[in-house]
């Protein structure tokens, strides 16, 4: 049984994922855990995460965790405050799942992959969105698809870094259709609305569409030589049981379950975003 802490309470999957860990009776639980402490910025809010989870402990500082769990969770909302919460653990070798974005930033995203290996400390982030049906289907049809636009909320002004708090789903898509690639990216920003295109010097063209001015929900359209597809994602409950699944992956088999170029990469691909619309510019990938 791995003890679990979260780290960052304000996130609504420190409630989504104590529960499936801590409830049996939840339909999408997932054995193997237990959620034991929390420690959060707000104590309402702590206090309620808690009281829905199931968490026994409420801690006013991190560092109480340290010999009382065997596996943390970062789940801040806002990616800025991951690498000062994830070092103390990197530091000491326990492993952490953070919860996307790994950062809000490329430094930080390198810096925090390079502690890990520095420490010998487990380490993986992802949006659960990676390991949906839909996405997955995509991902098997790539040589076939000629245009592919992926479409989700998120807002370039958010208080939580920026365009990289929701936006950072609509780039784990991609990433996880096509890998780790170079590419150029040519975004244009009109008020909260963000569209990009994305070469990466072969099919498919890629189009990037993010905007909280249309309905929330992540959607992926592919067209081929014979189809037109298009794909609503939905079953997060299922995806988030897979998610920690996958961290139990990591716990059992001592591996990193995602590349660290895979875990940094939709972080390039926003930023580039970000450059592109500002700067009226196109922007390397690498």
């Amino acid at each position: 049984m791995y003890r679990i802490g979260i780290v960052g309470s304000d996130n609504s999957h420190a409630i989504t994922f104590s529960r499936m860990i801590n409830d049996p009776n939840n339909p999408f639980h997932v054995e193997g855990f237990k959620v034991t402490h929390i420690f959060g910025l707000n104590n309402d809010r702590n206090r309620e995460v808690a009281e829905k989870g199931g968490i026994e402990n409420i801690v006013s500082d991190p560092l109480e965790m340290m010999g009382k769990v065997d596996c943390v969770f970062i789940e801040f909302r806002d990616g800025a405050l991951h690498l000062k919460y994830a070092r103390p653990f990197i530091e000491r070798g326990i492993p952490l799942f953070i919860d996307k974005p790994l950062a809000a930033s490329i430094e930080d995203a390198e810096k925090i992959v390079s502690l890990a290996k520095k420490y010998n400390t487990l380490l993986t982030s992802f949006s659960i969105l990676r390991f949906s049906d839909e996405v997955l289907e995509v991902k098997k049809n790539l040589e076939n698809i000629i245009y592919l636009t992926i479409t989700g909320p998120g807002d370039p002004d958010s208080i939580y870094s920026g365009l990289i708090f929701y936006g950072i789903h609509v780039a784990e898509i991609i990433d996880t259709i096509i890998g780790y690639r170079s590419g150029k990216i040519y975004a244009l920003r009109k008020g909260k609305n963000i569209s990009a295109l994305f070469d990466i010097n072969k099919p498919p063209i890629i189009n990037i569409r993010i905007s909280n001015n249309i309905p929330h929900k992540f959607s992926i359209e592919m067209l081929t030589k014979n189809e037109r597809k298009s794909l609503d994602i939905e079953n997060y409950n299922e995806y988030y049981r897979r998610g920690l699944k996958k961290i139990r992956e990591m716990l059992d088999k001592n591996i990193w379950p995602i590349k660290p170029e895979n875990m940094i990469y939709p972080i390039k691909i926003i930023d580039a975003i970000k450059k592109s619309y500002t700067y009226n510019s196109i922007e390397k990938i690498f």
